[in-house]
């Protein structure tokens, strides 16, 4: 057998704002084949999150950053095309934090799903493959039963915890995070609220995602279109997307409502305009709510537990979810992951890099 070739990018310095290839350097070598309890994995898809920009800084975090000359920190799917584990046959699918590579050797484990995306892989020497459970489809897994259909789940039902009759409003809500916590607030009983950008995405939210209304942030005035909706302000909001947003949700919330901070996308990441605001959060006080920020590995514990309902909901159709796959090269990594930057994804962001043997 031929040793394979991996293509991989490793970070060569830290972006100052957007990230572009020329941030990146391109290696070509030879794969290692898998010891005892190791695994060869070539690569299928990678995904990609907001936060990915925020491990290439310099700075503390709730991860450490990718150190310079180090693979891109990535979690994919991938397929096993040798195994050094005799439980594992060549073909199995797994999944890991394999980075921006075309092949990953790794460490073979059995255990669940929900596990595999702790931040505290982050740091690891080596990724840790897992098996992708049967009987779902392999790209849910970085998606709406990984550690994006988490963060909605704790970031909503923990955090929010929305009642039947309450108003929720989601930002970034055509995103992975942001359409999974909107559908748990409607599971929940409440009226449902997304901001997202272009018909297209309004149009999967209210047929496809269930939202009871969509604001388009494109070509309409949030803060305006929010008071219409709810006069009597909303009760929960889920924020994606700080700066101009989050003021115009701050702006709207109802007496002793909640803000759940999810994320910024428009400010902090890679925007080369100076962040902004939000100028009002007075409001937080005058009107007695509460605002919550958290990342998902707090609830590390309940990872077991929220995942089998996250699969239960998928399998019996009460949670839908999007894919916005580009296929390409590792090289295409970079552009794929700054369509999120752009607003141009619709749910989960994917580089597809190759398709399993089987298929």
């Amino acid at each position: 057998m031929t040793t394979p070739l991996n293509r991989r990018l490793l970070l060569g310095r830290r972006p100052t704002w957007t990230a572009t290839l020329d941030d990146f350097v391109l290696e070509e070598v030879p794969t290692t084949p898998p010891g005892p309890g190791e695994v060869l994995v070539r690569v299928l898809s990678l995904a990609f999150d907001p936060a990915m920009r925020g491990w290439m800084n310099d700075g503390p975090s709730y991860a450490p950053p990718v150190p310079i000359g180090e693979v891109m920190r990535g979690h994919a799917v991938g397929e096993v095309v040798a195994s050094g584990v005799d439980a594992v046959s060549v073909g199995t699918l797994v999944t890991g934090n394999f980075g921006w590579q075309t092949y990953a050797l790794a460490a073979f484990e059995e255990g669940t799903l929900s596990h595999l995306e702790h931040v505290s892989e982050a740091s690891a020497s080596k990724p840790v493959a897992r098996r992708v459970p049967d009987g779902v489809p392999p790209t849910s897994v970085l998606g709406i039963l990984g550690t994006t259909g988490l963060t909605a789940y704790f970031g909503m039902l923990e955090l929010g915890a929305p009642r039947p009759g309450d108003v929720v409003l989601v930002s970034g809500a055509a995103g992975a995070t942001g359409s999974v916590a909107g559908q748990l607030a409607r599971l929940a009983g409440a009226t449902t609220i997304g901001i997202a950008g272009g018909a297209e995405k309004g149009a999967w939210l209210r047929e496809v995602a269930g939202f009871d209304h969509v604001i388009d942030y494109k070509s309409e005035d949030v803060a305006t279109r929010l008071a219409e909706i709810a006069p009597d302000g909303v009760d929960i909001f889920f924020d994606n997307v700080a700066g101009r947003i989050l003021e115009a949700g701050i702006s709207n919330i109802a007496q002793r409502g909640t803000v759940v901070l999810c994320g910024g996308i428009s400010s902090g990441y890679s925007d080369e305009a100076v962040a902004y605001g939000p100028t009002n959060l007075s409001t937080i006080t005058v009107r007695s709510c509460t605002m919550k920020g958290f990342i998902v590995t707090d609830f590390a514990v309940q990872f077991d537990a929220a995942s089998r309902r996250l699969t239960e909901w998928v399998q019996d159709g009460s949670l839908a979810w999007a894919e916005d796959v580009v296929e390409g090269d590792v090289t295409d990594a970079i552009a794929t992951m700054n369509r999120l930057f752009d607003g141009k994804n619709l749910g989960k962001q994917i580089l597809q890099l190759a398709v399993p043997t089987k298929a």
